[in-house]
């Protein structure tokens, strides 16, 4: 048996119905670390450990939200702060890489706008980036595997 969309969004509740997770995954003038910066609030330590490519390690997403707020936070620093917590949890939950420790940051793309946020189908993209680690995993010499291993499990 084979896990099937309905699954997903039975066990995740996550939307199935709406618009597609498509877009680049680059970006445009290719530089990751100015996206950081934009959009997370911090640049990413130049050391090729926390940003490797176009991926993210979720411990300093965590790391940047691990204080609370102020209570005179600005909007853009709420914004900042809410990116890190929902991209820290897409990446543990949903869109693992094979180590489970890093997030792709083209999903900021998609939670760009907060305050009225596009309807995506998170629930056909969870599905099919697992159906693609597993695809990794069944190679030759593949050790490892991601993507959200819970629906495997069930």
């Amino acid at each position: 048996m084979s896990t099937t969309l309905k699954d997903v969004e039975v066990i995740f509740r996550l939307p199935i119905d709406s618009e597609v997770l498509v877009g680049p995954n680059a970006v445009v003038d290719g530089d990751w670390s100015q996206l950081c910066r934009e959009l997370l609030g911090f640049t990413p330590t130049n050391d090729n450990k926390t940003l490797v490519g176009q991926r993210i390690l979720i411990s300093r997403l965590v790391e940047a939200i691990a204080a609370p707020l102020p209570h005179d936070a600005t909007e853009i620093q709420i914004h900042q702060y809410a990116w890190c917590y929902i991209l820290a949890l897409l990446g543990d939950k949903l869109f693992m890489d094979k180590l489970g420790d890093r997030v792709h940051l083209m999903f900021l793309e998609f939670m760009r706008n907060l305050c009225d946020p596009p309807q995506y189908s998170w629930g056909s993209g969870c599905l099919a980036w697992l159906y693609r680690e597993l695809c990794r995993a069944s190679e030759k010499g593949a050790s490892q595997i991601g993507g959200a291993c819970t629906l495997v499990q069930y």
